[in-house]
């Protein structure tokens, strides 16, 4: 059954109201998550309603109110769904002018069309709602004369001249010229208001009201840079430039691939094509992986532009709403932010910039599920205009793009800036090594060795261990029990923190005060017993975490100041302020997970430590080879990135893995060739391209049942559209319990988009994901848990 279809057939069923053959119809998808469009009836009273704009119109067969976005406006009787007669009619519109433009909307239905997702979903999530509520937005008072020419003489009041000499001062005689009517007021030392009403009275001012949004406060002191001396391109860097202008010049679109290794320059190739765009009167937009590279790349891009604004989750909605705003008044010449800036309604688009394009991060973990990169090229395209892919370590996808592609370019920035060399990499086989092959200890003689060695000298270290707490794994070596998650199928992770008061007595015994177990998935906590529930014996911790590493360093050299930055420790805690701190030197050691190891730039950091290079290692999922040489990589690049020599020392239990032999190597052309010769092997991204569809359900039962339902479904559209595709499971989830739902896949995998992108609207089409089940689809998914 079609949409059109369905959607007559919805509206023939309900209950319509007595009105005459509308004037006006508009098409609305509404934000609820309803995968069918609408048509509706509008009043001349409401009228003109465009695309774009939000409403409030009757749903359903209790006709209650919904907010939805009109997609379509001034249909005929011919181009609507439903019979003239028989449309119901909203009742509110809600924006004066649409939220979404028509590149929006027709990037909002690739979005919606290419990650099966409603429509009316993605439009709302395109739309911040510090927007859609007006988050911020106060009505301001103003004034100005009527006449340029006020005679004084008719004015006895000494408070009213003042007020009339300030207005002519300001050049205050129209609603785009007036004076706030509050300044005014305190320049000309009045109390109150009345002199401004005998004014008015008299017909010598006019009053106005204009809408004003709060301001961005000003970009945390963070990382303050020292951009004040000139900066001169490299030879890489100059012919960069040159080819990406080029490109941009002919004003089509294309997609520049910037592979540059860390410290490379890629930031200032940026800017200084962004000067190009700007100078031809467009704007240009700047997506980052991370909220915590923010105020840095600000801070860099305000001190080159006049006109920057500011995108990202961390602002309050207020916040966001006034810069939104401003983007949409033109007023921003460069928008800077998270994955959400790409739909910054942002006029005359000529360049979008993708940094640390490999990041997973740029992928949405909720509806819709897209990919941040690949809509970022999908706007360029749509607005005739370039998009640059910057990274030290590509994503394969975009690599074999640049070769299959025709308007793809690779550039390549070879070198780091200054011509300084790349840092030393040794290994440390964790096995060989007396203080760690028990894995009892963390550090490495090696590695404490350097340590000593940079604190000696008045340097500063890094070291990155990716996992979070103090234990992953808290087990019995008795009974091999283990301390599980009664809602979801994972270990427990134990957390520590000070003890307060002596051990907790409960029924079941002593448990641990110095912390507690929580599980990372469903956020629940439970209390550690000191001996094992079921034979009595002593609990263990079996594994390692960053508050692990913390307790070590401050133990081995307690005359260091070390400190830890994941998601646990910044918790309420300012980000930018321990940073700048460790800017300053006030930090010797910085521990953490991978927020350490994207764009940062220390120049005293000489010793980078990977305490445990195999931890993704171990993850179910093709991709992790990848991202283990591209977490290596990126964060050796934080050290060497001055005239003083870095080192990076890299422990690990799998010192022959070929991901970790090629880091150690910063071969990243061979370990491109070696993992590209698998995927095209096992038919997987980039060659090919996947799907996963997870359902999930509290009955197993039933989940069973769906699943199989849902994959003959797939299997009969295969069949009788001659769809060359492979499908794997219905299968366990490598999680196979989140929050008390039990989770199962399906993989689909085919030669290329077009096929999954037929066979998942056939699907919609069939409504094949109906049911007591929850139907979640992951078009090009980052990871499989």
């Amino acid at each position: 059954m079609s949409k059109e279809q369905l959607t007559a057939n919805l509206f023939a069923q309900q209950q319509f109201n007595d009105h005459s053959e509308p004037a006006h119809i508009i098409r609305v998808a509404f934000e609820s998550g309803v995968d069918s469009e609408f048509d509706y009836g509008v009043a001349d009273d409401l009228w003109p309603v465009e695309a774009g704009a939000r409403v409030e119109a009757p749903f359903g067969r209790g006709n209650k109110n919904q907010v939805g976005f009109c997609v379509a406006a001034g249909l005929s009787a011919h181009e609507s769904f439903a019979d003239r007669n028989r449309l119901k009619y909203i009742t509110k519109v809600l924006d004066d002018s649409p939220l979404v433009d028509a590149e929006l909307m027709e990037l909002a239905r690739w979005i919606s069309g290419y990650y099966v997702c409603p429509l009316g979903q993605v439009l709302g999530a395109m739309v911040p709602a510090g927007v859609k509520r007006a988050a911020g937005r106060r009505q301001v008072r103003y004034m100005y004369l009527l006449s340029q020419n006020a005679q004084k003489k008719q004015i006895k009041s000494r408070k009213q001249q003042t007020i009339i000499e300030i207005l002519q001062e300001l050049e205050a005689f129209d609603t785009y010229s007036a004076g706030q009517l509050d300044d005014v007021l305190r320049e000309a030392d009045c109390s109150t208001d009345g002199p401004v009403k005998r004014l008015v009275e008299k017909g010598l001012v006019k009053l106005c009201r204009k809408t004003e949004f709060r301001k961005l406060p000003v970009i945390p002191e963070g990382l303050r840079i020292d951009s004040s001396r000139e900066v001169s391109l490299n030879n890489d860097q100059a012919a960069a430039v040159k080819q990406i202008c080029s490109d941009v010049e002919t004003e089509l679109f294309g997609v520049t691939l910037l592979w540059g290794i860390t410290d490379s320059g890629k930031t200032e190739v940026y800017m200084r094509v962004i000067e190009q765009v700007i100078a031809s009167g467009k704007n240009a937009i700047v997506l980052l992986p991370e909220i915590a590279l923010t105020a840095q790349t600000v801070q860099r891009f305000q001190k080159r532009f006049s006109k920057v604004a500011v995108l990202h989750s961390g602002l309050t909605a207020a916040q966001r709403n006034a810069q939104w705003q401003m983007i949409r008044s033109g007023q921003a010449e460069v928008v800077i932010g998270a994955r959400s800036a790409i739909f910054a309604p942002v006029p005359r688009l000529g360049l979008v910039v993708v940094d640390e394009e490999h990041e997973p991060s740029y992928k949405q973990d909720t509806v819709p599920r897209y990919h941040g990169r690949d809509v970022a090229i999908k706007r360029a395209q749509i607005a005739g205009a370039h998009c640059v892919l910057g990274s030290a370590t590509p994503s394969l996808e975009s690599l074999v793009n640049c070769t299959q592609r025709g308007h793809y370019k690779l550039v390549k920035l070879p070198k780091r800036v200054m011509d300084l060399p790349m840092p030393k990499m040794r290994l440390v086989d964790l096995r060989q090594d007396e203080k760690t092959r028990d894995g009892r200890r963390l550090l490495s003689s090696e590695l404490t060795n350097q340590l000593k060695n940079v604190l000696g000298r008045g340097e500063q270290a890094i070291l990155l261990l990716n996992k979070r707490g103090y234990s992953n794994f808290i087990f019995c070596s008795g009974c091999k029990h283990s301390l599980k998650c009664r809602n979801c199928d994972t270990a427990l992770t134990f957390h520590k923190r000070r003890p307060s008061r002596p051990d907790i007595l409960t029924v079941t015994g002593k448990h641990k005060q110095s912390g507690y177990a929580i599980c990372h998935y469903c956020l629940a906590k439970t209390l550690v017993p000191q001996n094992c529930p079921l034979c009595d014996r002593k609990m263990i911790m079996i594994g390692v975490g960053s508050q692990r590493l913390e307790e070590e360093l401050s133990r081995k050299f307690p005359d260091a100041r070390v400190a830890r930055i994941d998601s646990d420790s910044m918790a309420g805690k300012d980000y930018y302020k321990l940073l700048n701190d460790f800017s300053k030197g006030q930090i010797d050691i910085l521990a953490g997970t991978q927020m350490l190891a994207k764009g940062l730039h220390f120049p005293n950091v000489t010793l980078v430590g990977i305490v445990s290079a195999d931890t993704s290692l171990y993850v179910p999922d093709f991709r992790v080879n990848e991202r283990t040489f591209q977490l290596i990589s990126q964060v050796a690049g934080r050290t060497g990135r001055s005239e003083k020599k870095g080192l990076v020392v890299v422990q690990t239990f799998l010192p022959d893995q070929p991901a970790i032999q090629f880091a150690l190597a910063n071969d990243f052309d061979g370990f491109a060739r070696a993992e590209l010769v698998h995927r095209r092997a096992c038919n997987l991204p980039p060659y090919w391209r996947m799907a996963a569809v997870l359902i999930r359900g509290s009955n197993y039962e039933k989940l069973q049942l769906a699943c199989e339902s849902i994959r003959n479904s797939i299997d009969g559209i295969i069949s009788r559209n001659s769809l060359k595709a492979e499908i794997r499971g219905p299968m366990p989830a490598p999680i196979s319990r989140i929050q008390r739902l039990y989770r199962m896949q399906i993989i689909v995998e085919a030669p290329d988009a077009g096929i999954i992108r037929r066979l998942f609207e056939r699907l919609r089409s069939a409504q094949a994901f109906k049911g007591s089940v929850q139907v979640q689809i992951d078009i090009d998914p980052v990871n499989l848990l």
